[in-house]
């Protein structure tokens, strides 16, 4: 995923807003909202569930914590006002001012303190305020200042738990890239076939856009889950641990994102559905190799295709495989239909529009005769015409599933992994401070680990061509997330209880729990 520069370091900590285990219930603090009752009525009011500190779903002494203050649904009164932290007490000085402004893929409005609190020396309960200040509209009464008052504890040190408490930044190059990695981690484990995949990816991405490198391309590895796995903005980071439910293969990982900073050769300004097609037809695939022309095909099948207009216009907020999926299988349709280097004619001649639609509506006039409409009615029936696959729509089907559960698990259980609000850490920044805690700490509860064992079955069952066993995992998931409790569902139950007997007996649960 290509992370426009507006969403890069702009994302902030925090824990889960919602749970299903009594060990993470959260918020794991207490707050007291304040303001003038006597002043101008509001509509709007923050309370605690608007905030989260990163990384969660605890701090522990010594963290250097982030603050996200989220106006989600707030009024126009809201849009750039100014919001002010502090700690211990208002009269002090103020830690930081911030304003609030648009967040992330999604563009979620909120106020962002990226690693403002330095908790070094700080232990128990802790006093955090914030004072957020909205702005009179139109010539109205400004409404009043909000105040929230919260109770946040902060745990000893030495309770960090592994791998989180030995880790130390280390570093790893190969031909192709640079890789900054976490000590007792996966990825540490696997250096050396992370090398190996990388150059290959590396090598195969040069020969397919006909350009070569000028640099090492810089990696962070983080071992924890933050959207599907991978962003490039400056440099790349993916996320690489045991306990993966996205279950992404490496190659297609390493070439998705090894394009997105190579194409960058080919051309600046493109729109959003033609840079992540252009990702998933040089990878050969999503997640996965895939055919995409059958599995274009099979979108249309399922009645889940997406217009091309609708999908440019509003790439990310669009179902996520099936906007990938269409992207990529445009782009190939393109190129084997009139050839490269005609497409890359393209590719660099976009010029500015009201909208990306219409951006590439007319890079389609110039460079192929036809409108957006035209040529996308041409491919419509160049894919009713390829023989029916049911096996590549029964995949696609469950595929669309198997990632939709998790988005679902992620914003009920690991908001801050959710991709269009991600907290995503400025690699370079971390290393630069030694900043371990958010590129590892993840919601480890019982039931997170047994929620995602059995997302990364069912990727693996889906992978394997096991349809049913994959899809009674997906249901039982979503039965439990339904419910708010892994008790609902037989099958997840059985999963924590596996979970909770190998952690009583000093064992960390297997990632491939089948």
């Amino acid at each position: 995923m290509a992370v426009p520069a507006a969403a890069v370091g702009a994302s902030s900590p925090g824990p889960p807003s919602a749970t299903v285990e009594t060990p993470t219930a959260l918020p794991f603090y207490t707050a007291t909202p304040s303001f003038d009752p006597t002043a101008v009525p509001t509509e709007y009011v923050l309370t605690a569930d608007d905030v989260r500190f990163q990384p969660g779903p605890r701090l522990y002494s010594g963290d250097i914590v982030s603050i996200e203050v989220i106006a989600e649904d707030a009024p126009r009164g809201w849009q750039g006002a100014p919001v002010t932290l502090y700690v211990d007490a208002r009269g002090e000085e103020p830690l930081e001012r911030q304003s609030l402004g648009r967040f992330g893929l999604g563009g979620r409005t909120q106020a962002t303190f990226t690693w403002a609190w330095d908790t070094t020396g700080r232990v128990g309960p802790q006093t955090v305020i914030i004072v957020a200040e909205p702005v009179a509209v139109d010539g109205g009464l400004r409404p009043p200042e909000q105040v929230l008052t919260l109770t946040v504890p902060l745990l000893p040190a030495e309770a960090r738990t592994a791998p989180e408490a030995g880790a130390q930044w280390a570093r790893a190059e190969s031909a192709c890239c640079i890789f900054h990695y976490l000590t007792g981690t996966a990825a540490e484990r696997d250096i050396e076939l992370i090398r190996g995949e990388a150059d290959a990816a590396f090598r195969h991405v040069e020969q397919a856009l006909g350009v070569t490198r000028d640099r090492q391309v810089v990696f962070t590895l983080m071992s924890r889950l933050v959207g599907h796995g991978g962003f490039a903005a400056g440099e790349i980071t993916l996320s690489y641990l045991d306990r993966n439910p996205a279950v992404t293969q490496l190659p297609q990982l390493f070439a998705h994102e090894a394009t997105h900073i190579l194409d960058r050769k080919l051309a600046q300004n493109k729109p959003t559905i033609l840079i992540e097609g252009m990702a998933v037809y040089v990878a050969g695939g999503h997640f996965k190799p895939e055919p995409l022309d059958e599995r274009a095909a099979a979108a249309l099948a399922l009645g889940r295709y997406i217009p091309l207009a609708e999908l440019a216009n509003a790439f990310y907020p669009a179902q996520h495989e099936i906007g990938y999926l269409e992207a990529g299988a445009f782009i190939k349709y393109l190129v084997e239909r009139d050839g490269w280097e005609r497409f890359v004619q393209m590719y660099a001649s976009f010029q500015s529009a009201p909208t990306d639609a219409a951006v590439l509506d007319a890079g389609l006039r110039a460079n192929y005769g036809l409108t957006l409409a035209e040529m996308e009615a041409e491919w419509l029936d160049y894919l009713r015409a390829l023989p029916p696959m049911l096996d590549q729509v029964e995949d696609l089907r469950l595929s669309v599933d198997l990632f939709d559960t998790l988005r679902r698990y992620q914003q009920a259980l690991d908001p801050a992994g959710y991709f269009l609000s991600a907290w995503l850490p400025d690699g370079r920044r971390g290393r630069e401070r030694g900043i371990v805690a958010d590129f590892v700490r993840q919601p480890d509860a019982d039931d997170n680990v047994a929620l995602e064992a059995m997302l990364n079955a069912a990727g693996w069952a889906l992978q394997a061509g096991e349809w049913a066993h994959a899809e009674e995992l997906l249901g039982a998931v979503n039965v439990a997330l339904e419910a708010n409790d892994l008790a609902a569902a037989p099958l997840a139950a059985d999963y924590r209880q596996i979970v909770s007997e190998l952690r009583a007996q000093g064992v960390e649960a297997p990632h491939g729990l089948r």
